[in-house]
C-alpha cells in the first residue's frame, strides 16, 4: 500500500510538471497568448533564466536620419530603428508561424531595460500609434523594434575648425541589470549591425565612417555590459571657404586700394581704411556668434587674425604717410643788427656753432643789416631753409608690392600647415 501511494504521487508530480512545462498549443493565437501569459507559468518581474547565466541580448540599428550636428551644444541627433533580440524559454509555443503582438501586450511581458547612456534627450515616436512592434517566435526568441530619436552628447575638438573631423558616440546599456545578469552584443552576421539609410544627407558634414563595439564598463555600482556606436563626421569646407575665407581675403585686398589713392585724398583713404577694419570685425563677430565659447583659437580664428593684422597695418601705413607728408611751418629768419656785432666780436670765431646760436637769440626782423653781416646772413638763411627730405611716395610704392607678397605667403603657409595637420590627425584616429 505504501509503495502504491509513492508511485501515485510520483506520477501525479510528473503529469503536473509536464503540463506546466509543455509548450502552449492552440489553433487560435488568443488561446496561445492566454496560455503563455498564465500568471502561474510566467512571472514578468523576473528576467528569463533568472538565477542562471546572464541573458544575451543582441542588437542592431537602422539609422534613418542624422543631424543636425551642433557645435554650440556639442550634440548630434539621429533617428533610428533600435532592434533587440533575446530568448525567453518561458514563451515557447507550437504554431505554424510566429506571433506579432500588439504594443498593448508589452506591459504584460518582461522587456530589457535598455537606455542610451550618452543621451541628453530621446523619445519614441507615437504617430499614429506608439512605434514599437514585438515578434515572438516558436522557440521563444523575441524581436522587439522601436523607432527612437536620440539627441546625444558629442564632445568636439575645434582646433582645426572648419577643416576638422568629429567623432560622435552613442552608448547603450541596461539600467538595472549588471553584466552578471545581462550581456549586450551586436548581432553577428555577414552584414554590419549598424546600417545607414541611403538618403541620409547632412548640410555641413559627410559621414566618413561608422563603427560598433561592445565591452564591460566598471563603475562603482558594478560591471555593466555596454554597446557603442561611433559616427565620424568630416566637415564640408566649401561652405566656409565661400562664406568666410573668400570675403575676408577680399576685404584685405580692398584695403590695399589706398596705396594707389593720392596722398592728397585724405578723406577717401581714411574712409576706405576704417570701412575695411569695421567690415572684417563684423565678419569675425558673426562667425563666432554661432560657435561655442571656447578658450583656444580655432583654425579660422588664426586666419581672421592674419587678415585683421594686414587690414590694420594698411590703416597704420596711411596714418604714417599723412604724418610724414604734413607741410611744415616756415622758419622766420632773423638777421643781426649792428648792436649784435659787438656780441659777435667777443666770441672766438664768428662761424662757430655757439656764436651763431647766440647771435640768433639777439637778432630781430625789423631792423636792417649792414654789409659786414652779409656772409652771416647767407649762412643763417641756408641753415634755416635746410630740411630733412623724406620721399613719402616711396612708402606707398613699396607697400603696393610688400603687402600682397607677404599676404600670399601667409595664405600658402596657413593652408599647407593646417592641411598637413588635419590629415595627420585623421590618419592617427584611424589607427
Amino acid at each position: 500500500m505504501a509503495a502504491a501511494k509513492k508511485w501515485f504521487i510520483l506520477i501525479l508530480f510528473q503529469n503536473t510538471l509536464f503540463i506546466w512545462l509543455r509548450p502552449c498549443r492552440g489553433d487560435k493565437e488568443s488561446d496561445i497568448l492566454k496560455c503563455l501569459l498564465d500568471p502561474e507559468k510566467y512571472e514578468k518581474r523576473l528576467r528569463p533564466d533568472s538565477g542562471g547565466p546572464p541573458l544575451i541580448v543582441n542588437s542592431t540599428m537602422y539609422v534613418v536620419s542624422l543631424g543636425p550636428v551642433s557645435e554650440v551644444d556639442m550634440t548630434f541627433r539621429l533617428g533610428l530603428y533600435f532592434r533587440q533580440y533575446w530568448v525567453d524559454k518561458r514563451l515557447v509555443f507550437k504554431n505554424d508561424k510566429p506571433l506579432v503582438l500588439s504594443q498593448d501586450l508589452l506591459s504584460e511581458l518582461w522587456l530589457p531595460d535598455s537606455f542610451f547612456q550618452t543621451e541628453t534627450e530621446s523619445y519614441v515616436h507615437e504617430v499614429t500609434k506608439r512605434n514599437v512592434f514585438f515578434r515572438l517566435h516558436q522557440n521563444g526568441s523575441i524581436l522587439m523594434s522601436m523607432r527612437v530619436t536620440v539627441t546625444s552628447r558629442c564632445p568636439m575638438d575645434l582646433k582645426y575648425f572648419p577643416m576638422d573631423t568629429q567623432t560622435c558616440k552613442l552608448r547603450v546599456a541596461s539600467w538595472g541589470y549588471t553584466a552578471d545578469d545581462m550581456q549586450y552584443f551586436w548581432m553577428k552576421s555577414d552584414k554590419n549591425p549598424i546600417v545607414l539609410a541611403d538618403d541620409i544627407l547632412l548640410a555641413n558634414f559627410n559621414v566618413t565612417n561608422y563603427t560598433h563595439s561592445s565591452w564591460n564598463r566598471t563603475l562603482s555600482t558594478g560591471e555593466w555590459s555596454t554597446l557603442g556606436a561611433s559616427f565620424e563626421f568630416g566637415r564640408n569646407t566649401l561652405y566656409f571657404i565661400i562664406q568666410m575665407y573668400i570675403p575676408s581675403t577680399l576685404i584685405v585686398m580692398v584695403s590695399w586700394v589706398s596705396f594707389w589713392v593720392g596722398r592728397a585724398s585724405v578723406p577717401a583713404r581714411a574712409a576706405l581704411g576704417i570701412t575695411t577694419v569695421l567690415t572684417l570685425l563684423t565678419l569675425i563677430s558673426s562667425t563666432n556668434a554661432n560657435m561655442p565659447k571656447i578658450s583656444y583659437m580655432k583654425a579660422i580664428d588664426v586666419y581672421f587674425a592674419g587678415c585683421f593684422m594686414f587690414v590694420f597695418a594698411s590703416l597704420i601705413e596711411f596714418a604714417a604717410v599723412c604724418y610724414l607728408d604734413k607741410p611744415r611751418k616756415p622758419v622766420k629768419i632773423r638777421y643781426p643788427t649792428p648792436k649784435d656785432f659787438q656780441v659777435l666780436q667777443r666770441d672766438d670765431s664768428i662761424g662757430s656753432r655757439g656764436s651763431l646760436r647766440h647771435a640768433m637769440d639777439y637778432c630781430t626782423t625789423n631792423e636792417t643789416h649792414t654789409s659786414p653781416f652779409v656772409k652771416l646772413k647767407k649762412l643763417i638763411k641756408r641753415r634755416s631753409q635746410k630740411k630733412r627730405h623724406i620721399n613719402v611716395g616711396a612708402i606707398d610704392r613699396f607697400s603696393r608690392y610688400f603687402f600682397p607678397i607677404t599676404f600670399a605667403g601667409l595664405c600658402i603657409s596657413y593652408w599647407v600647415i593646417y592641411t598637413t595637420k588635419t590629415k595627420a590627425k585623421a590618419n592617427g584616429s584611424e589607427h
